[in-house]
């Protein structure tokens, strides 16, 4: 167990990870914050001082997706160049444990430093745009079921995974790559999806979203149907399992790279 995981070693891992990469995470961080206020403030501009709640998790949810698959890609960044690739590689640490760090950098971490930026900005545009106003300031909620950060989460964890298994994958423009291969495969499901599901129903659909809703048509008119609340767990479910499955599929991935 000890060749696999030890504390001792991982907590000098992760501190020494830390003190390398202290300089780029502050200003990836500073870079964040700055595209953040830009949004959040143009948006409010554009409002005429209404930064109003859909804005704020649409706003919300695009930066926690497009800005972690973005750090997520580079995590494993130095397995692309040979020098930096040896020194990692030959670090006196199991693989195991240099997955550990990435992987809690990318979503453990990320995700507390990108909602502590995210609810720091938003509170300071929220203040600027009420400073003339008497209305109540409405802060972003993500405990409302009609913003609701598990929704986040699951495409978050979904995405992660994928931009954490093409990091290892790919040695150049990981992102690029990731989100090609990632784009090409939404496209076949959603080519295969409709003509599937309407040999399966045997009815006419109009709409079709994988794992989501359909349309079904009916002379001149058309009927929306959801999964029932009781089976979105299990949907949920279903993305995890994927999810685990590409997390797995890294650390084993990573275990085939060699000096």
């Amino acid at each position: 167990m000890n060749n696999i995981f030890s504390l001792r070693r991982f907590s000098q891992l992760f501190i020494k990870h830390s003190q390398e990469y202290f300089k780029t995470y502050l200003l990836s961080v500073t870079v964040l914050l700055a595209l953040l206020a830009t949004v959040l403030g143009f948006t409010s501009y554009l409002s005429g001082g209404n930064l109003g709640i859909k804005s704020q998790y649409a706003i919300f949810f695009f930066f926690i997706i497009g800005a972690g698959s973005i750090f997520t890609s580079m995590v494993f960044s130095d397995l692309g160049n040979s020098r930096k690739s040896i020194a990692m590689m030959t670090l006196p640490a199991s693989h195991f444990e240099k997955y550990l760090v990435a992987w809690l950098y990318s979503f453990v971490i990320y995700q507390l430093i990108f909602l502590l930026s995210f609810y720091a900005v938003d509170l300071v545009v929220l203040n600027l745009q009420n400073s003339g106003m008497t209305g109540k300031i409405t802060l972003l909620d993500l405990q409302n079921p009609d913003t609701p950060y598990g929704m986040a989460l699951v495409t978050f964890s979904m995405i992660h995974s994928m931009a954490f298994l093409g990091a290892v994958s790919f040695e150049k423009l990981h992102f690029i790559k990731t989100a090609s291969l990632v784009s090409l495969i939404c496209l076949l499901l959603i080519l295969i999806n409709h003509p599937l599901a309407t040999t399966i129903l045997g009815v006419d659909l109009d709409k079709v979203v994988p794992l989501g809703e359909l349309r079904i048509k009916e002379g001149e008119s058309y009927f929306n149907i959801q999964a029932q609340s009781s089976v979105r767990p299990i949907i949920q479910g279903m993305a995890y399992t994927f999810t685990l499955i590409l997390w797995i599929g890294t650390y084993f991935k990573l275990k085939e790279k060699q000096v």
